[in-house]
């Protein structure tokens, strides 16, 4: 009877421990422009708009990306680059800007801009593309 219960009490502690090992959600501006960025370069577009700051011209940029990607033929070469942060400049509390390449174009960096609202970080794409950096 006891070895049945410690069975029982053991894969309760199992399947509990392994529902609750999903994967974090990014909440820091390095995080969350790491994971935009690889969802970007995967192609993984619905993934990106989850940190995509909700406003209309951003969805407008992000709908450039898969517009893009979509006629690319270097797409597959992305999907393997890896993400090199090349700086992380704070301008205050709420917002940063990443410069960052990829392993696939090392040469070229860009910069996203991140804010944090409402406890979490967003990525504000007008600013990348606006020339305010």
């Amino acid at each position: 009877m006891k070895v049945k219960f410690l069975l029982f009490a053991s894969l309760e502690c199992l399947m509990l421990f392994s529902c609750n090992s999903e994967k974090e959600a990014p909440n820091t501006d390095i995080e969350v422009a790491r994971a935009f960025i690889n969802s970007i370069l995967k192609n993984n577009f619905k993934e990106a708009e989850r940190f995509l700051l909700k406003e209309e011209t951003n969805e407008q940029y992000l709908n450039r990306f898969k517009e893009y990607e979509a006629k690319s033929k270097e797409s597959d070469k992305y999907k393997d680059a890896t993400i090199i942060i090349n700086e992380i400049t704070p301008v205050n509390d709420s917002v940063s800007i990443i410069n960052y390449s990829n392993s696939f174009k090392r040469n070229k960096s860009n910069k996203l801009k991140m804010v944090r609202l409402n406890g979490r970080w967003l990525v504000d794409l007008k600013y990348t593309f606006s020339g305010n950096l």
